[in-house]
């Protein structure tokens, strides 16, 4: 039996919002700006080591970071 798109999203679904919304901004910060950014953002935030790690271990067979969403205006 072949997995479909929504048990494959459903596995790596995160369900800490906050930590989910961290990881997203470091690896839109990680493409913007730069591995070093992101990590020193993701660590800032107490993100663990072991996330951080997994994280930027095989960025381009992770997806692409969602676009910001814009909070001035």
């Amino acid at each position: 039996m072949k997995n479909t798109i929504d048990d494959v999203v459903g596995q790596h679904e995160r369900t800490d919002k906050v930590m989910a919304e961290l990881v997203e901004r470091g690896v839109a910060f990680h493409h913007a700006l730069g591995r070093t950014v992101a990590t020193a953002y993701l660590r800032e935030h107490a993100v663990p080591a072991e996330v951080i790690r997994r994280v930027f271990s095989s960025v381009q067979a992770r997806r692409p970071a969602r676009p910001a969403r814009r909070r001035w205006r």
